[in-house]
């Protein structure tokens, strides 16, 4: 016997997850990713939908979020990698004067090339 549709069910809980969101801590959220991730997370903290979910015998509520993150690459003079680690710099404000920025078709083969360099070093 069907007490309520299907479609109602869905439509509250997407509405509901809406609102934890909307009152959520995003600064709170920012600093858990600091702490556990040592990333400094720019104000780009975009959520993606989420949903009801059981984790150690309790409900809860997996948000999904994307945030963007710079990643700083260290290569030597001779262009070998030295190093890749999270970022301190804020995404959000505009390369300093004198720092290029990447766009277009430069920037899809920076990072085709620094995909393959990373590749060959996890080899």
């Amino acid at each position: 016997m069907k007490l309520a549709r299907k479609e109602i069910i869905q439509a509250c809980e997407k509405q509901m997850l809406k609102m934890l969101v909307k009152n959520l801590d995003k600064s709170a959220v920012k600093a858990l990713i600091r702490e556990k991730y040592d990333l400094s997370p720019g104000e780009d903290l975009l959520f993606h939908g989420g949903d009801i979910a059981v984790e150690n015998n309790e409900v809860v509520y997996k948000l999904d979020f994307s945030l963007r993150v710079g990643m700083t690459v260290m290569v030597d003079r001779e262009g070998e990698y030295v190093d890749i680690r999270a970022s301190q710099k804020n995404l959000s404000e505009p390369p300093e004067d004198g720092q290029d920025s990447v766009s277009g078709d430069d920037s899809r083969q920076l990072a085709s090339d620094i995909a393959r360099m990373l590749s060959e070093i996890n080899q």
